[in-house]
């Protein structure tokens, strides 16, 4: 029952992360439900949906089709749509109740690559898994389908891959670009930006890489990937305010060519803040705040998908909303950074001795507060972090 949502709502789940990698890319994307799993991603966490051109299809799932396992149905269904629509790929996602019956997605998106000729890709997301794991999923599918295995070469490597940026963590006002910008000012090219601003023709040449930059915790799954298949490394950190320290991890690496070390937590202070969100982000924002306050220790609460080895001193995992309920009152924390919506964690005691700083968060609040996102680079996020007062 710990995982039970009695005031926050269900954080974005594995499809709409998967669905959010592929919006922009011109393929056909199918979600393999009755349409409430459709409507929950395009109405909930798609703030890209209102006015794009991405084509987005429900599967139409019935009672019988679940039962008897009609996948000639949806099959037949995918190629008459593909036929008049000509996209670039198609991709099948999954959602609970196919999971139950037991669909087999890329065996399903085999038949249909075989009849049409257009590049199919299956995903066997689930509904149970946080956003970053199907953000993950369906970047790595696209480079095994479309990297160009030419370029895995060690010699003629340049550049960065920027990985993880999502409208679900980043909001919809161009981070992507902020980030791209970032680079390419100081000299840097920008190979690919996933999840937002690319292209199949950029994920083609995405391995030609020299350096993959991990922003949130839905890119280090495809950062190890890269590393493992193609002997890129990664370095991870989210550029705020600024942007300096993450640029100058990198420029660092372009310097030296090894990554440089994370630097060890500083000493506790008597004043703490909780900045809880995703885990690259929450330990970034920390990372400047401590440079802005010095009399303050923040301390990074990782709300999703968590990885140990990113992890550092101090830092915390918050598995659910029993355990941020417990964390949020029990007055270890003079402040806490989150969504405006954890603020109803805390009770009327609580509220009187800690100071809350609302950051709005897509996989939380969704549209409830998508349009109050910050752009965590640049002067908004600077002003944030400068009015962290405890």
């Amino acid at each position: 029952m710990s995982k039970l949502c009695i005031t926050l709502p269900p954080y974005s789940p594995d499809y709409s992360g998967c669905a959010s990698a592929l919006f922009e890319l011109g393929g056909m994307i199918v979600l393999h439900d009755a349409s409430g799993c459709t409507g929950n991603y395009l109405g909930y966490d798609e703030p890209r949906w209102m006015g794009s051109k991405s084509v987005v299809f429900c599967s139409g799932l019935r009672h019988m089709d679940a039962i008897l396992g009609n996948d000639n149905l949806l099959i037949d269904r995918i190629i008459k749509a593909a036929e008049s629509l000509k996209p670039k790929f198609i991709a099948l996602l999954g959602s609970p109740v196919p999971m139950v019956i037991g669909a087999d997605y890329e065996g399903i998106m085999r038949e249909v690559e075989s009849r049409t000729g257009i590049p199919c890709l299956g995903f066997d997301t689930k509904g149970l898994s946080y956003y970053g794991k199907g953000i993950s999923m369906a970047a790595i599918s696209l480079i095994k389908k479309f990297a160009r295995k030419e370029h895995g070469a060690e010699d003629g490597r340049r550049g960065i891959n920027i990985l993880g940026v999502t409208p679900l963590d980043f909001g919809n006002k161009g981070a992507e670009k902020a980030f791209v910008s970032l680079f390419e000012r100081a000299g840097i090219e920008v190979c690919c930006c996933f999840s937002m601003g690319h292209s199949v023709e950029a994920i083609e040449k995405s391995v030609t890489a020299k350096l993959n930059v991990v922003v949130s915790q839905s890119g280090i799954e495809i950062a190890k990937f890269m590393e493992k298949k193609y002997a890129i490394p990664y370095v991870t950190g989210t550029p705020i305010a600024d942007g300096s320290a993450v640029l100058s991890k990198v420029t660092s690496f372009f310097e030296s060519g090894t990554v440089p070390r994370p630097k060890k937590a500083g000493a506790v202070l008597p004043k703490k803040v909780l900045v809880a969100g995703d885990q690259i982000i929450a330990r970034s924002i920390c990372e400047e705040a401590a440079r802005a306050h010095g009399d303050v220790s923040f301390v990074a609460g990782t709300m999703f998908d968590f990885s140990p080895e990113e992890s550092r001193e101090g830092d915390i995992f918050i598995g659910d909303e029993d355990a941020f309920r417990k964390i949020a009152n029990s007055g270890e924390f003079s402040g806490i950074v989150a969504d405006p919506l954890v603020a109803q964690l805390l009770t009327d005691e609580a509220k009187k001795r800690t100071k809350f700083f609302a950051l709005p968060h897509v996989a939380v609040s969704s549209k409830v507060h998508w349009d109050e996102s910050l752009s965590v680079l640049g002067e908004e996020m600077r002003a944030f972090i400068s009015n962290i007062r405890v």
